[in-house]
């Protein structure tokens, strides 16, 4: 037979744990869906979004899902990485300079302070990429290795 000792001190287990429960429950931040998401917040998918304008939104994907690679006009490696990690890469694009820089100016912490490729060429042995450390944007030799995450537009 339970004690009334035992009983209040079981309430007083379930009362610390109730009082836990509702601070997990203030600090727990529901994902947003596209419709109300802002810039820089990110989606179910680990997607952030950067831009929002008529109805088109420009998405950045997740982190886990860069590579390292050198500068092609393929960038196969980026494409893979995405269907490894469960996304359809024909839904997906290697961002142009003017894009990144976009990135860089709204939502620069998304970003490890390193060079990501851009799609756009300067010349035949060249190609342009952002610096997330300084801003820099510039054009460095395709034979340079660097970071490349790939982007989307959907409607919402």
């Amino acid at each position: 037979m339970t004690t009334k000792t035992q009983l209040q001190n079981k309430i007083q287990e379930l009362e610390a744990e109730l009082v836990e429960f509702k601070s997990q429950l203030g600090s727990y931040k529901e994902t947003p869906t596209l419709q109300e998401a802002n810039v820089g917040d990110t989606l179910e998918d680990g997607s952030i979004v950067l831009q929002k304008e008529n109805g088109i939104a420009l998405l950045v994907a997740p982190k886990i899902t860069e590579v390292e690679c050198f500068w092609s006009k393929e960038f196969s490696e980026v494409f893979e990485k995405l269907k490894e990690q469960g996304f359809n890469p024909s839904q997906w694009f290697v961002p142009t300079k003017e894009q990144l820089e976009l990135a860089y100016q709204n939502i620069p912490n998304e970003f490890p302070s390193t060079y990501y490729w851009s799609s756009s060429e300067f010349n035949a042995s060249a190609a342009c990429l952002q610096c997330f450390d300084s801003g820099y944007v510039g054009a460095h030799g395709k034979s340079y290795s660097s970071r490349v995450r790939a982007f989307r537009c959907v409607t919402h």
